[in-house]
């Protein structure tokens, strides 16, 4: 039996299968969010983009002529040319207005600055976005237009500061030459400097006049022909395929989450048991079992008992409540029935009886009885050829302590008694009391009922690994509400489909003749 850490897992056979079975559903949606997100796109306003490039190339260097140098900017790198772009005064000079924080920051979000980096220069890219292809190309000249002005600004701003240096300096050396105590030699020497002077004041001056930054217009941009957004068949193909993603993520996160039985595969996998019988699942709350599944189950059932001596007595139970074990106890004693085994069919589902209410049985001889008096014959209820029912109609405050008690030398009436070749009981479920427990150990052997969808995974091997562990003797499993054609067995995909078909009960000759083996049968 597998360990219950192993419980949690993804069944991957399981997923592929139920993404199988569902893929029309995922394709559907799939198509629908395509054809919505091409729609929703093409209802959007189009967005057009305009573009400008820059080149920035490295600055060029000049010297003075006299002891001073005439000093250049200091070259800018692509990131803070970036930077400077988005700043808020070059914005206001491309806007060519005052405008408020607000303005600027949607103005801010329609643009986009790219850089190339080269070893001697680099390009900088310069993206607008619009609404109407015009105003794009507009702005992004203009854009491109006040980057230059701001560069020019910043290189004309050095030699402007170098030039008030000079003029200071020269209104100096001037005062000197004013003052009438300088000697001749120091006369000299200032009339020297400021020849110096104006000279480097010229060449400043001039350099000022002329000087621009790194930035030149490499790209003037155009009116765009073509909207960059939105991409109606980008939308649409991105809508599809993340609309099949999300679902087959979903059913993943669905089949990790499940932990209920899914399959015959499933149970047996996960408890090391047989699967013995199928049943599929019926259109109506019907307990009437199709007939060709329940000689399949009586069949299986007889090979596991095949080293016991008459009567066999087999124990019904489930996990929990609600899993189906009174209406495969049914089917399976009726099954035995029309081999023309004389079968016996005991509800001993004390807490919850439900045998006497399918067979509208309200009063007569009943199992507490018979548990209760020793010397109280075995009288029973006749339902069919072959067939008799020993109901539950009474209450009892212990049932528990009761068959713990009486069940032995009840059982040892029953076989001393000869009247029986067949005995099918209806147990409660494992988990909800102790009766199933205080059975189990005395009988020939236990079929445990399992519902596809509703049965628990971990109550399945709780309840298999206490059987085991008091000695009972588990036959296998009988599979509960399968789809049709999901069995492992031949009965649930040859017979499947015959669903509830109400036949006519067989004659005891031809019951014999024709229903001691639905595998010979069959091949």
């Amino acid at each position: 039996m597998r360990e219950l850490p192993g419980l949690i897992k993804i069944d991957l056979a399981e997923f592929f299968k139920q993404l199988l079975r569902y893929s029309w559903v995922l394709i559907l949606l799939a198509m629908v969010a395509t054809v919505a997100g091409y729609l929703i796109s093409r209802l959007q306003t189009p967005v057009y983009q305009a573009t400008a490039r820059l080149l920035a190339a490295q600055p060029t260097a000049f010297s003075g002529t006299g002891i001073n140098s005439v000093p250049t900017a200091s070259p800018l790198d692509s990131q803070a040319y970036r930077e400077a772009a988005l700043s808020s005064q070059v914005l206001k000079d491309t806007l060519n207005s005052p405008q408020n924080q607000r303005t600027l920051e949607e103005f801010r979000r329609k643009l986009r600055v790219r850089t190339v980096d080269g070893r001697q220069s680099g390009i900088i890219v310069l993206n607008v976005r619009d609404n109407n292809p015009a105003r794009a190309a507009q702005l992004a000249n203009e854009w491109a237009d006040a980057l230059r002005r701001w560069d020019d600004q910043r290189v004309r701003g050095s030699f402007s500061r170098y030039r008030l240096s000079l003029e200071t300096q020269l209104r100096s050396v001037q005062t000197d030459l004013a003052r009438g105590s300088n000697t001749p030699e120091r006369i000299e020497g200032l009339r020297s400097l400021q020849g110096s002077l104006l000279r480097d004041l010229d060449l400043v001056r001039a350099l000022e006049q002329g000087a621009t930054g790194q930035l030149s217009l490499l790209d003037v941009a155009e009116t765009p022909i073509r909207p960059v957004a939105p991409r109606s068949l980008l939308n649409a193909l991105l809508a599809g395929v993340l609309t099949l993603t999300f679902g087959i993520l979903f059913m993943l996160l669905r089949e990790v989450s499940v932990r209920t039985i899914r399959s015959s595969e499933d149970a047996a996998e996960l408890t090391g048991l047989q699967v013995l019988g199928e049943f599929p699942k019926l259109a109506s709350a019907s307990r009437d079992l199709p007939r060709e599944a329940a000689s399949y189950l009586r069949t299986y059932v007889n090979r596991g008992l095949m080293d016991e001596a008459e009567p066999k007595i087999i124990a019904v139970t489930s996990p929990e409540a609600k899993e189906g074990k009174s209406s495969v106890s049914i089917a399976l004693a009726r099954a035995y029935a029309r081999t023309g085994k004389r079968t016996l069919l005991i509800d001993l589902d004390l807490h919850r009886p439900i045998l006497h209410s399918e067979f509208d049985i309200k009063s007569g001889p009943d199992v507490i009885t018979v548990l209760r008096d020793p010397l109280f014959g075995m009288a029973t209820h006749q339902l069919e050829r072959g067939l008799s029912l020993l109901p539950c109609l009474q209450s009892v405050e212990d049932p528990s302590a009761l068959l713990s008690q009486q069940f032995r030398p009840f059982l040892r009436r029953l076989r001393e008694s000869g009247e029986w070749d067949t005995i099918i009981i209806d147990t409660p479920p494992v988990l909800a009391v102790t009766d199933t427990l205080v059975v189990a150990p005395q009988v020939s052997g236990m079929l445990v009922v399992v519902n596809t969808g509703s049965t628990n995974r971990r109550s399945l091997v709780v309840a298999v690994d206490n059987l085991t562990r008091i000695g009972a003797k588990v036959l296998g499993l009988a599979v509960n509400q399968l789809r049709t054609g999901e069995g492992m067995l031949v009965s649930s995909k040859g017979y499947g489909s015959y669903g509830n078909r109400p036949r006519p009960v067989p004659s005891a000759s031809s019951t014999e003749t024709q229903e001691q083996d639905p595998l010979r049968t069959q091949w």
